[in-house]
């Protein structure tokens, strides 16, 4: 909910960044949150706190690297079918994601075309590109999954839904997942300068806040509950992992309430 306390938060964060800025050049910056916490509608508002400090900024979502319909069945065939389902660490084009972070890092100008990916569609627009134009003073880059760090296999074990249950029963899903968790943490997470964490009140708040933003997409292409249901089983573990560890992972939080109020910004490390 926007108000009063929510701008506030918004002008602290805004601060925060700039504040890094007088060490650094160029701040890479991770907004992590869970489905529907708001962590896009807040990144494009510590952006336009940024920009009118005069900075460049890049907003980029985790989502935005989703590898193609083909290549998540490609994935699927090596490993397991669950992956055809996009969302969990292993379906991004890691490769891509760390080209925009080297870009970003090295302060040099240069181009790059990023391939547009559909929701509503689920696989990569062919036509459709996001450009973007280094250098840039400040990069965001928000997401459910952002800043995890990946689980231990003891609590791999333990199945979190029916859907881990009877479809995982193996546990070669959950392991690649986590291995890939792993794998983005060192080679992506580790090089940001901040990190916030949006920390909600459990998962259960994760279906009705997820269901809201499904009504943004052509009623043709929405999900129904059921469908719906399913499609957050898979973020179920990561989600639940970061709102009992998100004090080891983050640099800062902020509490979000049941009726999506914001809290007060504080620092953690």
């Amino acid at each position: 909910m926007i108000n009063k306390n929510y701008l506030n938060t918004v002008k602290e964060v805004s601060n925060q960044i700039t504040g890094l800025r007088k060490k650094r050049k160029n701040i890479f910056c991770l907004i992590s949150g869970p489905q529907g916490s708001g962590k896009t509608t807040f990144s494009s508002h510590v952006k336009s706190a940024l920009q009118k400090k005069k900075l460049k900024v890049l907003v980029l979502s985790i989502d935005n690297f989703y590898l193609s319909k083909m290549d998540r069945q490609n994935l699927s065939n090596k490993t397991s079918n669950l992956f055809l389902i996009r969302g969990v660490p292993g379906t991004h084009n890691l490769k891509l994601l760390k080209e925009v972070v080297q870009k970003f890092k090295s302060k040099n100008k240069g181009k790059l075309k990023l391939p547009l990916f559909s929701k509503g569609h689920d696989d990569i627009l062919k036509s459709k590109f996001i450009d973007l134009n280094f250098p840039y003073d400040v990069f965001i880059l928000e997401g459910w999954c952002v800043g995890y760090q990946g689980s231990s296999k003891l609590r791999l074990k333990k199945p979190v839904n029916q859907m881990e249950k009877s479809l995982d029963k193996n546990l070669t899903w959950r392991s690649y997942v986590n291995k890939m968790s792993k794998k983005y943490a060192s080679l992506i997470y580790k090089k940001s300068d901040f990190s916030i964490f949006l920390k909600i009140p459990s998962f259960n708040q994760v279906f009705y806040w997820r269901k809201k933003q499904e009504q943004q997409i052509p009623k043709k292409l929405r999900m129904n509950n059921n469908q719906l249901k399913k499609f957050i089983s898979f973020y179920q573990r990561i989600t639940m992992d970061l709102l009992k560890d998100y004090k080891k992972c983050f640099k800062s939080f902020i509490s979000i309430d049941s009726k999506h109020n914001f809290g007060k910004y504080k620092i953690l490390k």
